[in-house]
């Protein structure tokens, strides 16, 4: 087996040619449970590559339960309060986006319907705004700074 399948390009040590770090496969290779196939089949690597990652955690004990053990901390710390502030906030513009074009598009098929084009039998349906022009309907210092 060839160690050059494992290399660290900033993220921690990966799988070569994916994104998969080995802190990705640790908790299968803590389940016993878990075969050789079914990681395999989970992470679409092949049998190699995973007895690579599975090498390099047991070369590098420490090093690996020691970054494994930040990483988890980090998550179970979640977000900062003004990160979950920010995605409220975009959640809610996402939200009134999504009524605006529901709006927008049921008085553009009304219009259709009460002035029907006598030339066209089939009038296609207009073409959707974007985000952009409903930035541009908004009072909202975002727009300007997109």
């Amino acid at each position: 087996m060839s160690m050059n399948l494992i290399h660290d390009r900033g993220r921690g040590p990966e799988i070569a040619g994916t994104r998969i770090t080995v802190y990705n496969l640790l908790p299968h290779f803590f389940d016993a449970t878990a075969t050789e196939s079914y990681v395999c089949e989970l992470y679409n690597l092949t049998p190699e590559q995973v007895a690579a990652a599975r090498a390099y955690v047991l070369n590098n004990p420490e090093t690996v339960l020691a970054e494994h053990r930040r990483i988890e901390e980090r998550m179970a710390a979640g977000n900062p309060p003004e990160v979950v502030e920010r995605a409220k906030q975009t959640h809610a513009e996402f939200l009134s986006f999504k009524k605006w074009l529901v709006e927008r598009l049921d008085t553009e098929a009304k219009e259709a319907n009460d002035h029907p084009k006598s030339d066209h039998p089939a009038n296609p349906a207009p073409p959707l705004p974007s985000f952009r022009e409903w930035l541009d309907h908004q009072d909202s210092p975002r727009a300007e700074r997109l």
